[in-house]
């Protein structure tokens, strides 16, 4: 079984990986309507997506923060060990930051589309609270009750 700190530095990772793969598809997404245009000009199909983002990313982030608060408190309150809690800490945080994550890539999906800035906004939006929740040693001892140091 992993310790505790293979743990956080995974999470760690983990995070960083989906928070730079947003990243790099926006840009991407804004360098190929910058050099091709967007794919559609339709303006049906642009409100269309607009309602689409909006509702998966209000979806998306109040049932993801209730699933991640539910299991928060689940792995707060364990009388497990040290490292069931992180671990379960640890899938929590995956299921929030994906909540957070794929509203956003469907926002610069859906900017490449119509090349409404809007979209590239929204998917900001979503990259400004992923980077939010980044995982932090002195939040995570807290809020799961470990000792001091324990993520060292």
């Amino acid at each position: 079984m992993e310790n505790n700190s293979a743990i956080f530095k995974k999470l760690k990772q983990q995070h960083t990986i989906l928070l730079l793969l947003l990243f790099f598809v926006l840009a991407g997404g804004i360098a190929y309507v910058s050099m091709a245009g967007a794919v559609s000009s339709n303006a049906e199909l642009n409100r269309i997506l607009q309602v689409v983002a909006v509702v998966d990313t209000i979806a998306g982030l109040v049932l993801g923060f209730n699933l991640f608060k539910k299991k928060l408190m689940q792995a707060r309150n364990s009388d497990g060990s040290e490292a069931l809690r992180l671990g379960m800490y640890h899938s929590a945080c995956l299921l929030w930051w994906v909540m957070i994550f794929s509203p956003g890539l469907a926002a610069a999906v859906f900017f490449a589309i119509t090349g409404d800035y809007s979209f590239v906004a929204l998917a900001f939006v979503h990259l400004l609270i992923l980077l939010a929740f980044m995982p932090r040693k002195d939040n995570i001892a807290v809020l799961l009750r470990l000792s001091a140091g324990s993520l060292d």
